[in-house]
């Protein structure tokens, strides 16, 4: 009979069958390749095509961007304070992540361990995003990339991988009978027995999370939801404190550069104490400053304040104290003093309030 020769329908509903499921793995192919790209690109960028940037003492060395993610970074501030803190540990830090990076990389463009790749890529990116999200002088470069990956690794470890992948040729080929459910929950597949009841609720979770944390990140990060737009990468920036005054006219003060691009220092030229009624009493010109011994100048993380051929460059996120001998003999009475400092471009920055000491 004909009926007898029909071909069942294909199931489309998940909760009956893992068609739906499959299909959607599929679909994400390019976004799990293309992730998996951005990762693994990271190590081979650190490991094979410029070494230097795992070490400490080369130019190109990657914990000098971690030093300029710690200014506004929230929510990791603590834990990247006390990495940077020691050399040793960023170094061990940074190839750690390096190394993670590249397997979770490398497993996502694979197709291997995909849900558990996916999870760390995830985390990698929340990372990224509460570190570095407030960087980006043209475009939110480090903010668009967190949000996004996050993003991207959620999704691919709903989805799991498709047909081009090794979990799939492993449960096919290698695996006898169908694998257990914490094996398709850490690689892929459709759950057995089609959709959880659970999991519609939790994808509406994951979703909102997501979405209020890009909107909260974004507003924190720029004000880009509510209110005046800002970003703190375009215009240098410095907090100065610690700042004190000697009455034969030497000065201390301790400099953070907290803000402006992260692509070229800040050029400091001058450097001045003023008194009470805001007269100069001493001045720190371009060749002081250019000519300060290192002696003078205490780093407190790998990127460093130091002089140039214009006086002091500071890159993004370098801090040091600064110990300044006057040029000539003098004798300050007693008063208030402020410290003011000025980079190349006529911007300035005080620290009113300042002790005298004998």
């Amino acid at each position: 009979m004909v009926g007898n020769n029909t071909t069942p329908p294909v199931q489309e509903n998940s909760r009956s069958g893992g068609s739906a499921w499959d299909m959607a793995a599929l679909c994400a192919t390019p976004l799990r390749w293309v992730t998996g790209w951005l990762f693994f690109s990271a190590f081979w960028r650190r490991v094979i095509l410029e070494p230097g940037k795992l070490n400490p003492n080369a130019t190109a060395y990657v914990g000098h961007e971690f030093v300029k993610f710690l200014p506004h970074a929230i929510g990791i501030k603590p834990l990247l304070a006390l990495v940077l803190a020691h050399s040793g540990t960023l170094q061990a830090f940074m190839i750690c992540f390096t190394v993670i990076e590249g397997l979770v990389g490398l497993a996502l463009m694979l197709g291997l361990g995909t849900r558990l790749a996916a999870v760390g890529a995830a985390l990698l990116s929340m990372g990224i995003l509460l570190g570095s999200g407030w960087l980006g002088s043209t475009c939110l470069d480090e903010w668009q990339i967190g949000v996004l990956g996050i993003s991207a690794g959620t999704l691919l470890a709903m989805t799991g991988s498709g047909t081009w992948s090794l979990d799939r040729f492993w449960q096919k080929r290698i695996h006898s009978g169908t694998p257990k459910a914490w094996l398709i929950g850490l690689s892929s597949g459709s759950p057995k027995g089609g959709e959880p009841r659970w999991f519609r609720p939790a994808v509406l979770v994951l979703a909102l999370g997501i979405l209020i944390l890009t909107l909260a990140t974004n507003q924190v990060f720029y004000g880009g939801v509510w209110g005046h737009l800002h970003n703190d990468s375009k215009v240098p920036h410095f907090a100065l404190t610690e700042g004190r005054v000697t009455t034969t006219g030497s000065a201390r003060l301790t400099l953070y550069r907290d803000g402006g691009p992260d692509t070229y220092g800040a050029f400091i030229t001058t450097i001045r104490v003023r008194n009470a009624a805001s007269e100069i009493v001493e001045q720190f010109d371009q060749a002081a400053l250019k000519g300060l011994p290192p002696s003078s100048v205490k780093n407190s993380y790998a990127l460093k304040i130091g002089p140039g051929p214009n006086g002091l460059i500071a890159p993004l996120g370098s801090k040091a104290t600064l110990d300044l001998l006057p040029g000539r003999a003098t004798n300050l009475p007693a008063g208030p003093y402020t410290l003011e400092v000025e980079d190349v471009s006529g911007l300035k920055w005080t620290t009113p309030g300042v002790w005298l000491y004998k």
